[in-house]
């Protein structure tokens, strides 16, 4: 029988034995933690007040309310002056963010199709080059459109154009995690995975604590610039110092991608039928993944919104949290994979459940939050909650063989870049439709999803455990 002969048990020598012969041992040195250190800041500087700058636009121009009305809008500090406008303007605005969201990931959507399995032969590094161009290229239209007092809010969303054509946070994220799949050994993988991640929360953590001080120092015109400056950075940083994972790489233009053939290769390789119910096993792990990813951008930009109308924070205290809420999530991170994970023997696979459970508790508390320490309560009880996603791609990379890592990543990648047309859609639907009686609906579904992700896992876990006492070769044969 074919499940007589494959093991997928992550910690087991001869799941990937071809991928970690040939990896030498390499120094540690930094690579993709730095340009997605500096995304990331720039992402995290930006983000509150650009959410300021849409729902002032909206108040002023297609709201037609006056200026010195709408100013509160723009304010970093703690202003309660806008409660009369709030309801009206967020229903607005959230279509807005909206429809760029859908805009800025209809590219990527397509173009994740391809990139996984183009980067086999072309390597990884123009996956994360191509869409640090097209961010920085949108972070100049932000600060132009900014400094267009007389441009409305539809047209913040052709700063988006940029981004979505070079493959946007989907190409990114997909190249960066490959490249670092290439050059890690399957025993450094978990914590190594859990360092790139970590330098994402970083740069969250940096630029949501910095943001409210920056737009008092220096303005919305030149917080925007600087956080342009620093996707020119990691762009700069990753097209010069930063050499190819793949050796034998071939140099291709972006006219080599959209070949249907890489299409068709990676549907087959990920859809075929694999021993000891691997094929459910890897499905159920990129769906879990996913999912994830799909209430994350989902969550985006409702989450200011969602404290401003429930709890009446402003600028300032939402950066404030958002740091803590990181910082939480970082040293949980780095905690849960140094030293309970090593200490107690725990799986990638167990401690991701554990991850999930802690974000459905994270939700739920959120939900039925009146008062800002409910916030924090949710943060401090799921701590573990960042595990899931480094966790389930270092799974991946275990228990696939070494040629098949890209192809599902390519999926995984192709599920994410569908997620932004249709959870923004979802989600400011239903906080546009329960902002009056129950804003908190969009936690409740996010806990919904959470909990859907756990019992995938749930499933891997169970497929695993009736296999535990058979030898098996490799994931990647029928037999």
């Amino acid at each position: 029988m074919a499940q007589e002969n494959e093991n997928i048990d992550e910690n087991n020598s001869n799941i990937n034995s071809v991928s970690d012969n040939q990896i030498p041992p390499r120094p540690f040195r930094i690579t993709m933690e730095f340009p997605l250190f500096f995304t990331m800041l720039s992402v995290s500087l930006s983000g509150a007040a650009i959410s300021n700058l849409v729902l002032y636009r909206t108040c002023v121009h297609s709201l037609n309310h006056t200026q010195e009305e709408c100013q509160v809008f723009l304010s970093p500090a703690r202003n309660n002056g806008s409660q009369h406008l709030e309801e009206e303007v967020q229903k607005y605005a959230t279509f807005v963010s909206m429809l760029r969201t859908i805009i800025e990931s209809v590219a990527p959507a397509i173009l994740s199709l391809f990139l996984g399995v183009w980067s086999d032969t072309h390597g990884r590094k123009p996956l994360v080059v191509w869409p640090l161009l097209g961010m920085s290229l949108s972070g100049g239209l932000i600060v132009i459109y900014s400094m267009l007092e007389s441009l409305g809010p539809w047209w913040f969303i052709l700063t988006s154009i940029p981004v979505s054509l070079s493959g946007g946070f989907t190409a990114m994220f997909t190249g960066s995690y490959c490249y670092v799949s290439d050059i890690t050994t399957k025993d450094k993988r978990s914590l190594r995975m859990t360092i790139v991640e970590a330098s994402v929360s970083a740069g969250s953590v940096i630029g949501a604590v910095a943001s409210s001080y920056v737009l008092r120092a220096v303005g919305n015109v030149y917080l925007l610039l600087i956080s342009a400056m620093l996707f020119v950075v990691a762009y700069v940083f990753t097209n010069v110092c930063l050499k190819e994972s793949l050796a034998n790489a071939v140099q291709g233009g972006i006219s080599t991608v959209l070949d249907i053939k890489l299409m068709k290769e990676m549907f087959v390789e990920c859809f075929k039928k694999r021993p000891n119910h691997g094929r459910a096993q890897i499905l159920l792990l990129t769906f879990a993944n996913s999912l994830s990813i799909f209430l994350m951008y989902g969550l985006m930009s409702l989450e200011y919104m969602y404290t401003r109308q429930r709890l009446h924070w402003a600028i300032k205290q939402y950066t404030i949290y958002s740091a803590f809420n990181t910082t939480i999530s970082f040293f949980g991170s780095f905690f849960g994979v140094i030293l309970v994970q090593r200490l107690f023997k725990v799986t990638d696979l167990a401690f991701s459940i554990v991850a999930f459970s802690s974000s459905t508790a994270h939700y739920l508390i959120k939900t039925f939050a009146t008062v800002s320490w409910h916030m924090y309560l949710a943060s401090a009880i799921s701590l573990f909650r960042g595990l899931s996603s480094p966790l389930i791609r270092s799974l991946l990379t275990k228990i696939l063989p070494p040629q098949d890592i890209a192809k599902v990543f390519a999926l995984m990648c192709t599920i994410e870049g569908i997620s932004p047309l249709i959870s923004p859609a979802l989600y400011n639907s239903l906080y546009a439709f329960t902002i009056s009686s129950f804003p908190g609906a969009i936690y409740v579904l996010s806990a919904a999803i959470t909990t859907l992700c756990g019992i995938f896992l749930g499933f891997v876990q169970y497929f695993r455990w009736r296999q535990t006492s058979i030898i098996y070769d490799s994931l990647s044969n029928e037999s």
